[in-house]
């Protein structure tokens, strides 16, 4: 695996086997699932790589001299899971931003992937913890409000990041414009496929509003067509073995499938492993969303037809700086949209490089 994710990864998974050790159950609600998974104060952070040339969303830069300066600031940045790729990346831009601007970045990743019940204790538990602000990427965008809002009364700053949150006060959203990307995205799929064929969609947490948008965006691009059929939209809650179980079925039950729309770049290649297991990788293109370093191998090795540039990195940097800008007392935009580009193998090489740049090596 590539240096960085490993060892970001390591030092996620140590935290939680520390916890683990000291009597953690692990279920959700415990309080080994709810503290921070980890913390970086910028004078131990790696060197940073803004030194390098770099043209995309992704490269972050050094802070403007606009933008407010830490002031031994503590910020949260909660996380829908500890070992995914994609929330690695994002964790690693707050981490960057965290170091350009001095404050300490302190990560809340849940043990069960996408437990609402363990995103809501740890927001309780960061309020204990008094940070001076929270990003949060919400497992639940209705299911976290009530957290939000007791957040918002112990008057700590609430940034959304990656996915909204229906309610509370929130700052600002830093992320995609889901919709429109899977718009964008879907027509790239069905200009692929000629504006006929037999159509898969395999949803992520039907709870999310990243997986709603995304949804959304598909069938408005696929239901223009006549010639293009829905046969089946279900979801993967954005796992790669859930997803893979779900195409297995889906053969299984109806063989005849021309393109698959998965929502993240795992649950694509969990798609592509069960096609491939029948066979059918030949007859079946395949999209993800992400364009994770993983994502892009993949595409440029034959496996996925695209997916989607959701620039995990600049969001996680965006996250804290704009956090860092509240607290300054500046103003920020409502909406800090990143990313947004179809990544195919025409650029896939491109978007490689970039996380190459930030130290995610191929």
């Amino acid at each position: 695996m590539k240096k960085r994710l490993a060892g970001l990864m390591t030092g996620a998974l140590v935290a939680v086997s520390m916890l683990a050790g000291c009597g953690g159950s692990g279920t959700a609600g415990s309080d080994a699932s709810s503290a921070p998974a980890q913390e970086t104060e910028s004078s131990t952070m790696e060197e940073n790589t803004g030194e390098e040339e770099n043209e995309t969303a992704t490269d972050a830069g050094a802070a403007s001299e606009e933008t407010a300066q830490g002031e031994n600031y503590t910020i949260a940045v909660m996380v829908k899971d500890s070992s995914t790729p994609f929330w690695r990346y994002l964790v690693s831009g707050a981490q960057e931003a965290g170091e350009e601007l001095g404050v300490t970045v302190v990560e809340y990743a849940p043990m069960e992937a996408q437990s609402l019940d363990e995103q809501t204790k740890q927001v309780e538990d960061a309020i204990q913890a008094n940070v001076d602000a929270i990003c949060i990427a919400a497992v639940d965008s209705d299911g976290i409000v009530p957290a939000i809002e007791k957040a918002n009364e112990a008057g700590i700053p609430v940034i959304s990041i990656n996915t909204k949150a229906n309610g509370g006060k929130v700052e600002t959203f830093v992320g995609i414009d889901n919709e429109a990307a899977a718009e964008n995205l879907a027509q790239y799929m069905v200009d692929e496929l000629g504006g006929e064929g037999k159509v898969v969609i395999i949803e992520g947490n039907p709870a999310g509003q990243t997986s709603v948008d995304r949804v959304a965006g598909f069938k408005t691009i696929l239901e223009k067509y006549e010639g293009i059929e829905l046969t089946v939209s279900q979801p993967g809650y954005f796992k790669r073995d859930e997803a893979m179980t779900i195409m297995e079925n889906l053969i299984q039950a109806n063989p005849d499938i021309d393109a698959v729309l998965a929502l993240n770049d795992e649950m694509a290649l969990g798609a592509w492993q069960a096609l491939d297991d029948a066979g059918m990788t030949d007859d079946v293109v395949i999209s993800g969303f992400d364009g994770a370093v993983e994502g892009c191998n993949a595409i440029l090795g034959g496996k996925l037809k695209a997916s989607m540039d959701q620039d995990a990195i600049g969001t996680g940097y965006e996250g804290v700086k704009a956090a860092v800008e509240v607290l300054g007392g500046n103003a920020v935009d409502e909406w800090i949209k990143i990313g947004g580009t179809v990544v195919n193998g025409e650029n896939a090489q491109n978007y490689l490089d970039n996380f190459a740049a930030h130290g995610f090596e191929e």
